[in-house]
């Protein structure tokens, strides 16, 4: 008979209880696990998104770091993770479900690869998915339906080169609808200059939220051309019962939806113009009349219904004539269904003697009227007051016949007429010759002599007619006339440095002086 100790018994009791442990996790949680993967469309239109679910079952649940799907990079990533006890053939069994969900575009027709999951310490793998890419339709027609609407309209189907159209896209969601998300995407205008695009604007119209969108466009030349339908891809809110806990989520359920194309009879202009619109033009000058070495302000504005961002033409040159200006302001804005356009621009004249501001003549086509016309602005005569005058032609009078008096001098008898003082005429001939040379020698002696008054560099006009024409070729000048300039203006906040100011004149009137 065999006689078993009691260290022996306890050793066999241990055993016992860790092998009714392993029989009953076993039992709980079933020998290793499960692991899937599915997306919501295997196959969908360019552009679209799909959503990746890796789901797996087990107690301890490891999925790996994924950034990139193939080449595409995961736009959005979210878990979910659930418990619940099953009962198989008699036998209950508690299980563990977690869920990735990985959004991504994908480029191209592509296989997603295998992922690797750990699950309770085994590695098991995904099932690849292959995904197919349907092209778009080329001009697919309007969708309409009783929850969804898109619709693009045009304000005009027949225009100029240059004249302004206004496109408007409606989307409309019906109060049925209960929607996740909207991809909306716009109309294609490769032969339009987008000039506006308006922020959405929401508001109700029968049974539906209407979402407008506006764009101004311009035409980039002639021809029958084609606005692109505007599309959007729409998710509305599905409930999706659980396979194995009976739960419900909120999934999407994707829909796409396109608006009518849309045609355009863009007709050429009769002419070369300058600009193409309804505009008039303004001056404003703030004098005629100014002193020597101040600035004239003149103002040109251009405004009306039209595109001015091309205009270029507005410039001055006159001689002897120190003229700055800004670049143009210009603006444009939606009003209404037109696109109002301002076009400023503003120069300061600056002279030390009489000139006039020739007048300039621009041509505009008018595509309301059909006729090119022409915008002119005024001719102005300035007067400078203290500055240069050119010399004056002056003639000397003729001398009175003189009487005969106690103040009337008698040539002497002894010297002969025509002979001045009665001097030999070599005495006469040598005082001439040397007159000559001396007014020679003075032509040469004068440019050397610093008769000239000296300039002070705390004169800002003075300073600013020095480094004016220096201002295309340093930036620092060109900052410097900016400053004298607005303080010409009475721009009391300009701030000047005259320590700088003072070294700017001097360098560049030793160069002017070279």
């Amino acid at each position: 008979m065999v006689n078993i100790s009691l260290v022996q018994r306890r050793t066999m009791m241990n055993q016992a209880v860790r092998m009714m442990w392993a029989l009953f996790l076993a039992t709980a949680f079933g020998w290793g696990g499960s692991v899937t993967a599915k997306v919501d469309s295997s196959e969908v239109t360019a552009g679209d998104s799909i959503i990746l679910t890796i789901e797996a079952v087990g107690s301890d649940i490891e999925f790996p770091d994924i950034n990139t799907i193939g080449d595409s990079p995961v736009l959005r990533r979210s878990e979910v993770s659930s418990m619940g006890i099953t009962s198989i053939n008699g036998q209950n069994k508690m299980e563990r479900n977690r869920r990735v969900l990985l959004t991504f575009t994908p480029q191209k027709e592509m296989t997603i690869p295998p992922y690797s999951v750990t699950i309770d310490g085994q590695k098991l793998q995904t099932n690849p998915i292959k995904i197919k890419i349907a092209a778009p339709q080329t001009v697919p027609k309007s969708t309409i339906s009783d929850k969804f609407t898109l619709d693009m309209v045009a304000d005009k189907r027949e225009l100029f080169v240059g004249e302004p159209l206004l496109v408007s896209v409606f989307f409309g969601e019906s109060r049925q609808a209960d929607l996740m998300q909207v991809q909306y995407q716009k109309p294609s205008f490769g032969d339009f200059v987008v000039k506006e695009e308006e922020p959405e604007k929401q508001y109700r119209k029968g049974k539906y939220l209407i979402h407008e969108l506006r764009y101004l466009l311009i035409p980039k030349h002639d021809g029958n051309l084609t606005i692109e339908p505007s599309r959007a891809k729409v998710a509305e809110r599905s409930r999706r019962k659980d396979d194995i806990f009976g739960n419900f989520f909120d999934t999407p359920r994707w829909s796409h939806i396109a608006s009518n194309a849309v045609s355009i009879n863009v007709k050429p202009l009769p002419g070369q113009t300058d600009l193409v619109g309804d505009f008039e033009l303004n001056e404003n000058i703030d004098t005629t009349q100014v002193k020597a070495n101040k600035p004239v302000n003149l103002t040109v504005t251009i405004q009306g219904e039209g595109g001015v961002e091309d205009f270029n033409g507005l410039s001055l040159d006159i001689d002897g004539v120190t003229i700055y200006s800004d670049d143009a302001k210009v603006e444009s804005k939606l009003v209404g269904d037109q696109l109002i356009a301002t076009y400023e621009k503003r120069f300061a004249l600056i002279a030390d003697r009489n000139f006039t501001i020739p007048s300039q003549s621009f041509s505009v086509f008018n595509y309301k009227s059909g006729k090119i016309e022409t915008l002119k602005t005024k001719f102005y005569q300035i007067e400078v007051i203290g500055g240069t005058v050119a010399p004056a032609v002056v003639q000397s009078a003729k001398p009175k016949s003189q009487e005969v008096g106690k103040n009337t001098f008698e040539p002497s008898p002894n010297k002969k007429e025509g002979n001045a003082g009665g001097y030999p005429p070599w005495v006469l001939a040598l005082v001439f010759v040397s007159g000559v040379f001396a007014a020679l020698a003075a032509l040469k002696l004068i440019p050397k002599l610093k008769f000239k008054k000296p300039v002070n560099p705390a004169n800002e006009s003075e300073a600013l007619k020095i480094l004016y024409p220096h201002t295309g070729k340093d930036p620092i000048v060109e900052e410097m006339v900016r400053l004298l300039y607005a303080r010409q203006n009475g721009d009391k906040s300009a701030v000047i440095d005259k320590k700088l100011l003072k070294a700017l004149v001097n360098r560049y009137m030793r160069k002017n002086e070279r």
